[in-house]
């Protein structure tokens, strides 16, 4: 089985419906944001350019499927609220997508529990603390790489991640 390569490059370029992308090279997307508020994936960007992580923003649940059918992506933050529904029915749809990214929901309330329940990862409160943010995301990063490497989904093995 041929390697994943982890190597990236920056480079800003339109998509339909408003997604912005920052590609990595391999493929493989760290984080894909799903919402309405620009400033999530702007917020992301920023944390994790140190890192060298990519970040896609997507607007609604239809627009990060679209993307994940052609594309993969090891985190998806999702909001609380999104155009015609909810964080549910993303994770909702994660299930059809092969290797689906594991699940972060940003919520004024505390739903853990049902988050989890549902097959989500975690859950980020406001106001965020960015602590609690890089924790938060790159422990499920990490969780969906291992899952990746085991060929849960039939993933090839990630030779440096």
């Amino acid at each position: 089985m041929a390697a994943l390569q982890w190597t990236r490059y920056e480079s800003r370029e339109p998509v339909a419906h408003e997604e912005t992308r920052v590609r990595a090279m391999a493929g493989v997307t760290d984080i894909l944001t799903v919402g309405t508020n620009p400033t999530l994936g702007i917020y992301l960007s920023d944390l994790f350019r140190r890192f060298g992580w990519s970040v896609i923003r997507t607007r609604d649940c239809e627009s990060a499927i679209r993307f994940l059918r052609e594309n993969r992506a090891a985190v998806a933050v999702c909001e609380e609220l999104l155009p015609g529904g909810g964080w549910q029915d993303v994770v909702a749809r994660l299930g059809s997508v092969p290797d689906a990214p594991a699940l972060v929901v940003l919520a004024d309330d505390a739903q853990l529990s049902e988050v989890i329940s549902s097959g989500g990862f975690d859950v980020l409160t406001r106001p965020l603390r960015e602590a609690d943010v890089v924790w938060t995301i790159a422990t499920a990063w990490h969780h969906w790489v291992k899952r990746f490497e085991e060929g849960e989904n039939g993933g090839a093995r990630c030779s440096d991640a």
